[in-house]
Parts: structure tokens; C-alpha cells; sequence
């Protein structure tokens, strides 16, 4: 939903699409009120993990549709986890005339795939926030460094987000974190309480870099939410680090890796959706859920 000049040529002779230029996020909900109204089906987003969100948001939220639409999700993004475990492969145009092709040949519901979102509700009355990975701890930081320092010298973005792992975990290593405590409770009472260096709670398949969290078999807490901790320290830094180089994270020492219905997660100070950062005021709990779901055009490779 970017404005990219590559788009109206696709579209040229394509009957019954209509295209938006978002200029302003403020936009969206308005956008796709005007979507419903023309009975659009499948909406097409052009951007990153961000404006997914927020495309997400306004559906769930504002409900503008009787019958919620399927998405198509363009890898427009820098980080595009979201679009790489539930979008069209290919870059953007490649994926956008994939959709034209498939559209052409017919009804495009039979490649819609129904995904779990992370829900965030918080403690006042702002709308909750819809996403697929939600980060805390020092994973914080490295999002900020990411976008400050390392997203600025153009280097891939896999380069990119490996530099950072590598200086997150190096500091982690040599005990140079923050001292905040979080607190992780489920529906069966406390998980875990402390300093992390990484909370995540994501309903993706794959993170970055193609990493694949393994759940601990817990036949009491099946769910949609999948939790990874890595707590602070050293050892736990080594330890992860052996479990990136096979691209699987499963619960070992110093880390936790399991499945959940909903969790409370009480912090302070940053955490993020998708890329998107967020404050939590002192002691906030934030309760997380898989509870909503979309669908998604996903087409065979």
C-alpha cells in the first residue's frame, strides 16, 4: 500500500481492482471501509511488517466487512517476517503479477490459508494491537540499532539482522544489559520471572533468518502462541548461539521454548510488534492471545 511507481503499469488492463496510494497511515481504516463497500474480496498490501499490522488492526478492530477478506501480503519491508511466513514469495512485483496470474485463471479462495495472530491487549481502553511477533527484553535494542546504524549502510537485509544478532549476543555475553525484571504468568499461574535478554511470543512458522522454534510437549497448554525465552547471561548466549547455526531453538538451559493459549506479560518500558515499538508504563501486564485469525493468499512453489 506504498506508493511505487511499478504498480499502475501491472494494472493497467486488469478489470475490478482498485488501487490506493497510502500517504498516511491515518488512512487505512478509511481505505478499507471503501474496500468493503466495493465488496473486495481479497485486498492486496504492498509494505512491511508494520503497515500489515496495521491492516490487520483496522479489519479486526473497526470491522468495516461482514465477511473479513482475504490478504495478500507483498515482502516490500525490511525485516518481512510476517510476509515471508505468510506472503507470496518473490519480490513485490514478482508476488503482485503471481496474484493478476492466479486471478485470471479464477477464484483465488481455494490458495486463502486461515494464521493465528498475536493479540496484545493493554491495561486502558485503546484498541488492541494484532501482529505475528511480539519482542521484549533486549531484542529492543537490537531493533533500534538495526534501524539506526545498521539499516543505514545498505547491506542486505540478512546481513543486516545477522550483524545485529551478533552484537546482541556479544553483549550479552560480556553481561552488558539492562537490569529490568519481567514477570510471565499463563493460565496455569507463573512461568517465569527476571532479566532476559529476549522475550518472543509469535504465531510465525519461521523468524528471521528461517530460525524455527521447537515447543517443549506440554499436552496441558496446547495453543496458538508459541513463547521463547533466553535469559540473560554467558553460558545462555553460547548455548543459543549453537542453536542458530541449526536454525532450531528448542527449551534447553537458560532458555524456554513452549506453546500457550493466552500469556500475561508484566514489564516496563519497550517492546515491540512487528518491528513497531511500544511503551509499557511501569509494571504494565499486557495479555497476549491467538484467539483472532485471518486469512492469507499463499500460492504452491
Amino acid at each position: 500500500m506504498q506508493r511505487k511507481t511499478w504498480v499502475e503499469p501491472l494494472l493497467t488492463n486488469e478489470e475490478d481492482i482498485a488501487h490506493f496510494k497510502v500517504d498516511d497511515v491515518a488512512q487505512i481504516p478509511k481505505i478499507l471501509c471503501h474496500c468493503a463497500e466495493l465488496g473486495a474480496e481479497t485486498i492486496v498490501v504492498n509494505g512491511g511488517d508494520g503497515t500489515a499490522d496495521l491492516v490487520f488492526s483496522s479489519l479486526l478492530n473497526h470491522n468495516p466487512y461482514k465477511h473479513l477478506p482475504t490478504l495478500a501480503l507483498l515482502p516490500s519491508g525490511k525485516a518481512n517476517m510476517t510476509s515471508a511466513g505468510w506472503g507470496l514469495t518473490g519480490d513485490p512485483e514478482d508476488a503482485l503479477r503471481a496474484v493478476l496470474k492466479y486471478r485470471r485463471l479464477g477464484s483465488l479462495s481455494p490458495y486463502a490459508v486461515e494464521r493465528s495472530l498475536v493479540c496484545v491487549h493493554r491495561n486502558d481502553a485503546r484498541p488492541p494491537l494484532y501482529g505475528a511477533f511480539f519482542g521484549a527484553a533486549e531484542v529492543i535494542d537490537g531493533i533500534q540499532l538495526c534501524r539506526r546504524y545498521i539499516y543505514p549502510l545498505k547491506i542486505p537485509n540478512s546481513l543486516s539482522h545477522i550483524t545485529t544478532l551478533a552484537i546482541l549476543l556479544w553483549r550479552n555475553f560480556f553481561g552488558q544489559l539492562g537490569d529490568s525484571s519481567i514477570k510471565i504468568t499463563d493460565d496455569n499461574g507463573l512461568i517465569e520471572n527476571g532479566r532476559f535478554f529476549a522475550i518472543v511470543v509469535t504465531t510465525l512458522d519461521k523468524l528471521l533468518l528461517g530460525l524455527k522454534l521447537k515447543p517443549e510437549k506440554i499436552e496441558s497448554l496446547p495453543g496458538p502462541l508459541t513463547y521463547l525465552s533466553l535469559r540473560a547471561g554467558a553460558s545462555v548466549s553460547l548455548r543459543a548461539a549453537s542453536s542458530l547455526i541449526t536454525r532450531h531453538i528448542g527449551p534447553g538451559v537458560g532458555r524456554m521454548v513452549r506453546s500457550s493459549k493466552r500469556l500475561t506479560i508484566k514489564l516496563s518500558g519497550a517492546y515491540t510488534l512487528d518491528g513497531e515499538l511500544y511503551e509499557a508504563q511501569s509494571g504494565e501486564e499486557l495479555i497476549l492471545d491467538g484467539s483472532k485469525k485471518l486469512r492469507f493468499l499463499q500460492f504452491p512453489k
